[in-house]
């Protein structure tokens, strides 16, 4: 059987080897039943519908991490994982008065724009937002890169419209700071930027000589091995990382190596039960080469990998079978075995399936059984909805008072609403609200009442948050403690 050279899936960031598939021929069984749904369906339904009802079915049965997808499905899936698309860079929900900006993302073009977190948007170009669902509002600000959509908003008494102009919005999925002598970093997902985003965390925390780090990968349900691996390659000593081992000769088995001969790094790894996939690979790779303790709950145990594939239209399938005799349904075929470049309008969608399962350095199977802490600890709770991991510690030199804007006022608010002072989303204006708030914590806490957060309220709101992380996150504060004491 012929083999064709190695060549890179097209969005799959996986290497292949194409080779002739095998096995019974079932394309007369399948066309009758086809056709027997598109003649007794009470509904008409044409070719392509049919087709993309029959893999759905086909691949989405096969496991809970395969599927087909249909060209709009195929692109929010790549947003998703390349953490990037075009928009103006803000997550909402729905509320009484319409629908709320919960978050504006750094350097965005809703940032730019002068939107803030709260804000609450009534009409999108003049249309009314009011009993919508948040993710129906988020349709109508999307369009075009380079094209500007009107906001209507209210920001507490004052009604504003601010126009935005779309742009490419990359949200960036590593998060980190400096506590002390530890570096804390979090990573939310494997995305197409995470590796970038945490060299550039690491080459700062490696430029202040800190060596002690907090790796937080608490429900970072995966995303790109090549992504996970580019990190671990800046943290983990010389030797493997994770080998990917596949079922189909059209599939290369894969290993993937660390050549850092002197990693300066001690870790502990907060973990838990939706730690899955390539957080595990890390969290694998870490453990396995005795740099680092994972501390928290048993991890996910998701340890199979899934590649994509274009599939072609039922149209370009039959143009391209008549043209050349062969019988491919993906766009990866046709390029290794004739060196066709298909054309957009030439696809159906993708196939995301299950194609192999990967192993740690030690050659642990993860899949089904997931990765054990060394410290077995309680689950940590959100008091209020905060994650007091993502608190960071009040740092201003100055007093804040009414009309300060910003992220310190976004610490003390989620300090406070963590505490139970204050009940509103956390929107980094210190506003009335968020004054009376400070004003109760300032009366319990024998501070003078002034509403304003000077520097005492600060370090008492800082004492608070230590206190608030002991009893809600015990993993937090186990692995804090335990690189403090190295």
């Amino acid at each position: 059987m012929k083999k064709l050279a190695t060549i890179l899936i097209l969005c799959g960031m996986l290497l292949i080897s194409a080779v002739p598939a095998m096995g019974m021929d079932y394309g007369d069984y399948l066309n009758s039943a086809l056709e027997f749904m598109q003649d007794m369906y009470y509904l008409d339904v044409n070719d392509e519908e049919t087709i993309k009802a029959a893999l759905k079915g086909m691949f989405g049965n096969l496991d809970p991490y395969s599927g087909f997808f249909d060209n709009q499905e195929t692109q929010q899936l790549n947003d998703s994982l390349q953490g990037s698309f075009v928009g103006i860079g803000a997550s909402l929900e729905k509320c009484d008065e319409g629908v709320r900006i919960v978050k504006v993302y750094e350097e965005s073009p809703a940032e730019k724009a002068g939107l803030r977190d709260g804000d609450i948007i009534l009409a999108v170009d003049g249309v009314s937002t009011f009993g919508k669902e948040a993710s129906a509002v988020a349709s109508e600000i999307r369009g075009e890169k380079g094209t500007r959509v009107t906001l209507t908003i209210q920001r507490q008494s004052e009604k504003l419209d601010i126009t935005v102009r779309r742009d490419q919005v990359t949200l960036n999925p590593v998060s980190w700071r400096i506590e002390g002598d530890v570096a804390y970093i979090y990573i939310e997902s494997f995305t197409g930027s995470t590796g970038a985003q945490f060299g550039k965390a690491i080459d700062e925390i490696a430029r202040r000589g800190v060596t002690r780090i907090l790796l937080d990968l608490r429900d970072n349900a995966g995303g790109f091995v090549d992504e996970a691996v580019a990190v671990a390659r800046r943290i983990v000593p010389e030797g493997l990382i994770t080998r990917l081992d596949f079922k189909s000769e059209r599939l290369t088995d894969k290993t993937y190596y660390s050549d850092l001969r002197n990693s300066p790094y001690i870790m502990a790894v907060l973990v838990n039960e939706h730690t899955a996939s390539a957080a595990e690979i890390l969290a694998g790779a870490i453990q396995d080469s005795g740099k680092g303790v994972l501390i928290g709950q048993k991890t996910y145990g998701k340890g199979v990998v899934q590649n994509m594939f274009y599939v072609l239209t039922p149209e370009a399938y039959a143009k391209y079978s008549k043209k050349y005799g062969l019988h491919y349904i993906t766009a990866v075929e046709w390029l290794a075995y004739q060196g066709l470049f298909l054309e957009p309008d030439e696809l159906l969608g993708t196939i995301k399936i299950t194609t192999g399962h990967y192993l740690t350095r030690n050659g642990r199977t993860i899949h089904g059984v997931g990765l054990a802490p060394d410290i077995e600890i309680a689950a940590r709770n959100l008091p209020n909805g905060i994650d007091l991991a993502l608190v960071t510690p009040l740092g201003n030199t100055e007093t804040l008072t009414p009309g300060a804007y910003g992220h310190d006022v976004y610490q003390a608010e989620k300090i406070l609403r963590a505490a139970g002072y204050f009940e509103s989303s956390p929107d980094r204006m210190m506003d009335q609200e968020t004054q009376e708030a400070v004003r109760r914590f300032q009366a319990e806490n024998q501070i003078p009442v002034s509403g304003n957060i000077d520097i005492q309220t600060r370090d008492k709101l800082n004492e608070c948050l230590n206190t608030l992380r002991a009893e809600h996150d015990p993993a937090f504060t186990r692995g804090l403690y335990l690189l403090e004491s190295f």
